[in-house]
């Protein structure tokens, strides 16, 4: 695509919209931004300067009508979607699905053929994540099996109704973007997304207003000598590296006549895995100040099982995404921007 082009990215204000945004931005991109309440204001108040950025409020993705939202545009980022435990799991489901399938639909009516969609390396294994401790590997052509029965069966944890509706959205682009050619739909996956928010737009809510970088903050929340948290998954992505991703994501050239529709479905992941006993132990030397906050690592459990592995390659050879913000880095920059938060929740 070339440049300056007219970009809608929807969620501009959460933790990877705007990171997305302000990298459009720094590419010669105008960006229009929605969000909604006192996110857009936040929104106008960091990107506003910038003559090539507009904030658009932005009140219903599921079943509004973006006709006037996607006048003058020429791709999307589709980013808005509903946080792990935030709405009832019923509600979760209808936000993810329909929200994505309103904006596919509104883009096709306006003629927009190049939208990205962030969805998740989680839509590549059931939403239990039994798998990451299986010894598989996990590519874009892996497809985890759900249904909307099942995540709304009693017991459900937020997290695997959250993998659970990222898997089902997702599959439902796909089944749209088949029945309509002219659609040149591509989706970045990746998994645990950590980092330092966009200055101006990190939250003042506490914890409980935590996307992701919640689960790096358990390492320094909570009484001294505590257990290490239960070990989820260890895959990462720099919320940096996932924004980059969704920018050459809109670059690539429209897929050949015959092609695979889920051809551009990228799994982006960084180096290595992020498990929490050696986060603790690298915090304990980069970050002394914090020790009397780590858990202990004193009968520490062992990994469930073989860990799985994260295959990047198709990311690397078509995307570019040859280079990624390590586990160390990420790790000390997320703990970093999260200290400095704190002092906004007091």
């Amino acid at each position: 695509m070339s440049t300056p082009a007219a970009v809608l990215v929807t969620g501009a204000s959460g933790f990877i919209g705007a990171h997305v945004t302000s990298q459009l931005l720094d590419a010669g991109y105008h960006v229009k931004g929605t969000a909604r309440g006192a996110k857009l204001q936040r929104l106008q108040s960091v990107f506003g300067s910038n003559k090539n950025f507009e904030a658009v409020e932005l009140d219903d993705i599921v079943s509004g009508d973006l006709t006037p939202t996607l006048s003058g545009v020429d791709a999307i980022v589709h980013l808005a979607s509903p946080l792990a435990g935030r709405q009832a799991p019923e509600d979760a489901l209808n936000s993810a699905i329909e929200g994505t399938l309103n904006v596919l639909r509104q883009a096709v009516k306006a003629g927009i053929s190049r939208v990205v969609v962030t969805s998740s390396w989680a839509t590549t294994l059931d939403p239990s994540l039994a798998a990451t401790f299986a010894g598989v590997t996990f590519t874009e052509k892996d497809w985890g099996n759900t249904s909307c029965e099942d995540l709304l069966t009693d017991g459900r944890t937020p997290l695997y109704v959250y993998c659970g509706t990222k898997t089902l959205a997702e599959l439902a682009g796909w089944e749209f973007a088949a029945k309509h050619r002219d659609l040149d739909l591509a989706t970045i996956n990746p998994p645990f997304v950590y980092g330092k928010p966009v200055d101006g737009l990190s939250t003042g809510g506490g914890i409980t207003s935590l996307g992701s970088t919640a689960l790096i903050y358990q390492l320094i929340a909570g009484e001294p000598g505590r257990p290490l948290p239960f070990q989820l998954p260890p895959y990462y992505c720099n919320v940096r590296d996932v924004a980059r991703a969704h920018i050459l994501a809109l670059q690539l050239p429209k897929l050949p006549s015959g092609a695979d529709v889920r051809d551009k479905r990228f799994i982006v992941a960084g180096p290595g895995v992020l498990l929490w006993a050696d986060a603790v132990k690298v915090l304990q030397e980069k970050r002394p100040a914090l020790r009397g906050r780590l858990p202990t690592l004193e009968n520490a459990p062992p990994l469930p099982g073989p860990l799985s592995k994260v295959d990047t390659t198709r990311a690397c050879e078509i995307l570019g995404m040859k280079d990624y913000v390590d586990w160390e880095g990420t790790l000390l920059e997320t703990i970093d921007a999260l200290v400095d938060a704190e002092k906004s929740w007091k």
